[in-house]
């Protein structure tokens, strides 16, 4: 596949396993096709038949090249898709021969603890994909410059695996779901136990790039104005996700500079947005707390950060994304259960729209 990983078809779930094989089927017939009507994508009409008009040939041959674009076109998108699934299947093998090394070592994860208050506190909520868990935590520990920080789990009830992989950290406090209670509301628990001035939600698929936390840190104590701070988010193929994303009327949400490369002088760029993914969200504890956290109306997740961040500008701040600060996404891997991120956020959009229509109006 991709990075000379080979891939062990245990580590790779199912659904992705199926859609790895169906775009290699897709793009090797897309491939074999060849234009039809033209000696090459823009080159002329293989016959001239003498029957036909000079003005027929030529909507033939449009027709033909136009049919052609098509073809090249589904070409390139079959790639970068294909591409997209190759790099993330690559990266859970990775992950899993990380977390099997450290299972079969008697390693543990130590994170410095002081009696006194961090500069951050990093709340991660946890179900299950306990590789994704070693490898963010991993991140965390090699940040340099290593700013002063504490990291609050929340355990939304995991399972084994996940449960022995927790019980070699040290210097972690460690919050304890019977059930799994959703991102959001693990989020809400794990600040309430927080002692840093600022908090950073951070995924367990979301893994941190050197210098991130501090650059982040700087951002956002660098003027009274700003309330939350976000990172550069990269996707496994090491295309950008998003820096920073903006909402329409109707609640679509627009990752900017998605597919971009990571360093493209687009993303390069310190601006307000309307909001921050919450697979990095940093933001004030206080302000936090005087707007009460994640809102519950929605439910498990999705939309939940915009709406923090809405709410945190309709009090005058700001929300910036900071292009010192990346992480790497795999975007959607710890998804509570198969399917959710499609339900909830078509559930939550509503919501969000109903709540926040005076702001979006007149947005296009």
């Amino acid at each position: 596949m991709t990075r000379g990983i080979k891939l062990r078809q245990g580590d790779i779930p199912a659904p992705l396993m199926i859609r790895l094989e169906q775009l290699s089927r897709e793009l090797d017939l897309l491939m074999r096709r060849r234009p039809r009507g033209l000696v090459g994508p823009a080159g002329s009409l293989t016959m001239l038949l003498g029957h036909i008009t000079l003005q027929s040939r030529d909507v033939i041959a449009r027709r033909a090249r136009r049919r052609w674009r098509g073809v090249l076109r589904r070409r390139a998108l079959t790639r970068v898709a294909l591409r997209d699934l190759q790099a993330r299947a690559a990266l859970i093998s990775e992950a899993h021969a990380e977390l099997a090394a450290f299972v079969a070592s008697d390693d543990r994860l130590s994170f410095p603890r002081t009696d006194e208050a961090p500069a951050i506190s990093v709340i991660i909520a946890v179900w299950n994909q306990p590789h994704f868990v070693l490898r963010c935590l991993r991140a965390l520990l090699a940040q340099d410059p290593m700013p002063s920080m504490e990291v609050v789990l929340v355990d939304n009830a995991s399972d084994e695996e996940t449960q022995a992989l927790l019980s070699r950290l040290d210097g972690v406090t460690i919050i304890r779901n019977s059930a799994n209670q959703g991102y959001l509301q693990a989020c809400n628990q794990g600040s309430a136990a927080a002692r840093g001035r600022a908090l950073l939600l951070l995924n367990t698929d979301a893994f941190v790039r050197a210098g991130a936390l501090a650059a982040a840190l700087t951002t956002l104590e660098s003027n009274p104005a700003i309330g939350a701070v976000g990172a550069r988010l990269i996707m496994p193929d090491g295309r950008l996700q998003e820096a920073g994303c903006d909402i329409s009327a109707d609640g679509t949400t627009y990752s900017r500079c998605r597919g971009l490369p990571p360093d493209a002088p687009k993303a390069m760029v310190r601006r307000d947005v309307d909001y921050c993914s919450g697979a990095f969200l940093m933001i004030k504890t206080a302000l936090w707390r005087r707007l009460g956290g994640f809102d519950g109306a929605y439910g498990r997740g999705y939309y939940e950060e915009a709406d923090l961040c809405f709410r945190l500008k309709a009090e005058g701040n700001r929300v910036v994304v900071e292009p010192n600060a990346a992480a790497d996404h795999f975007e959607l891997g710890s998804e509570g259960e198969a399917g959710d991120a499609l339900r909830e956020s078509q559930r939550n959009r509503l919501i969000f729209v109903g709540r926040h229509a005076a702001t979006l109006q007149g947005r296009g």
